[in-house]
C-alpha cells in the first residue's frame, strides 16, 4: 500500500466496540499471562498505521522477521489489540505493533514455527481518538518519524482537538505540533518528499514558508541542482537563495536604471519635478557614475626639457 493509499484508506469513524472474551473466544485464542492469538486472525485497520512503507520501513520489518526466525517472538513485547464488532462477529484489531505483526507473518512464511503471538487487548470503550493517541504514547518500537507523527497530529486535529489538547495527550510542545500541522498543509509532493527522506522536515518547512504557492517550482529547481551535484537528497545549498536571486536581478537591471535616470535629468520637464525628487536623482547618479580624479590646480605639468644632470 502506497503512502497516498494509506491516507485515503483511513476512516476516522470509530470501530464498534466488542467483547474482549468474546473476541478471544472467536479467535480460539489461548491464554497464559497474555492472550495468545494466531497472527492470521488479527485484523489491521486500513490506513490506520502512519508508517511510511518505503525502503527504510521494509528493511526494518525484514530485520524484525530475521530476529523472530532466530529468537522467536518476544513475549515481553506484545501487540496492542482492540476488541470490536464486525458484521455481528467479535474480532480483534491491532492498533500497536504493526511492524511486528508484518514481520512475524514473513517469518512464518519462511518456515518459522510460530503459531501464536502475545496480544494485550485494551478495555472496552476506547475511541478512535484513544487508539490514535496510542500510536504516539504507546509506541514501544521504532519511533515514528517526523512525517509519521505529523500524520497522527493531523488526525487528532481533524477529530476536533486544538493544539493545546493535542499537546496534553501526546506530550508534544505546542510549537512542535504547530510545525507538524503546517507540514501537513503543504502540497502533497513536498510532504511525500519529507516522508521518503528526500528533504529534511526543517528545510521543507523553511521552503514552504519562504515561497508559499511557488514552493513546488522552487522544489523542482532544488531537485535539479541536487542531481547536478550528484546528491539524491535536497540540502540547503541546493535551494535557491532569495537574497542572491534579488541581487542578481538588481545587478542585471542597474545599467538600465542608470540610463533611465540620465534621460529623466535631460528631459525638458526635469525642472518641474519637486526639489526632493531632483535631489534624489542627482544623489543616485553621483553615487553610481564613475568620478574623474581630482587634480590640484597648483600642480602644473612641467615642460619636457630632456634629461637633467
Amino acid at each position: 500500500m502506497t503512502t497516498m493509499q494509506q491516507i485515503e484508506a483511513f476512516d476516522k469513524e470509530a470501530i464498534a466496540p466488542g467483547s474482549i472474551k468474546g473476541g478471544m473466544s472467536a479467535l480460539q485464542a489461548g491464554r497464559r499471562d497474555l492472550w495468545q492469538v494466531e497472527p492470521d486472525k488479527l485484523k489491521v485497520i486500513p490506513g490506520f498505521n502512519p508508517r511510511v512503507e518505503n525502503d527504510e520501513y521494509e528493511a526494518h520489518v525484514r530485520a524484525l522477521a530475521d530476529s523472530i526466525k532466530e529468537e522467536g517472538f518476544y513475549q515481553d513485547q506484545p501487540l496492542g489489540g482492540y476488541a470490536a464488532k464486525e458484521n455481528g462477529e467479535d474480532v480483534v484489531y491491532i492498533y500497536s505493533g504493526h511492524s511486528r505483526l508484518a514481520a512475524v507473518k514473513i517469518a512464518i512464511a519462511e518456515g518459522a514455527g510460530i503459531q501464536h503471538v502475545p496480544v494485550v487487548v485494551s478495555a472496552a470503550g476506547m475511541s478512535m481518538e484513544d487508539l490514535t493517541i496510542a500510536l504516539l504514547r504507546g509506541n514501544s518500537g521504532k519511533p515514528l518519524t517526523y512525517y509519521e507523527s505529523a500524520v497522527v497530529c493531523q488526525r487528532l486535529f481533524k477529530f476536533g482537538y486544538d493544539i493545546d489538547k493535542i499537546a496534553k495527550h501526546t506530550g508534544f510542545a505546542a510549537g512542535v505540533i504547530r510545525n507538524r500541522l503546517t507540514l501537513m498543509s503543504a502540497p502533497l509532493k513536498l510532504k511525500m518528499m519529507v516522508a521518503n527522506g528526500e528533504i529534511s522536515p526543517t528545510l521543507a518547512l523553511e521552503m514552504f514558508e519562504e515561497y508559499g504557492d511557488k514552493v513546488l517550482e522552487k522544489l523542482d529547481e532544488a531537485v535539479q541542482t541536487a542531481k547536478e551535484n550528484g546528491k539524491d537528497k535536497i540540502r540547503k545549498t541546493s535551494v535557491p537563495d532569495p537574497k542572491k536571486d534579488a541581487d542578481k536581478r538588481i545587478k542585471k537591471s542597474a545599467h538600465l536604471l542608470v540610463e533611465i535616470l540620465k534621460n529623466v535629468r535631460q528631459d525638458a520637464g526635469y525642472m518641474s519635478l519637486t526639489v526632493g525628487n531632483r535631489e534624489y536623482i542627482e544623489k543616485t547618479l553621483d553615487d553610481i557614475e564613475p568620478k574623474e580624479p581630482d587634480v590640484d590646480p597648483n600642480q602644473q605639468a612641467l615642460p619636457d626639457v630632456g634629461p637633467t644632470w
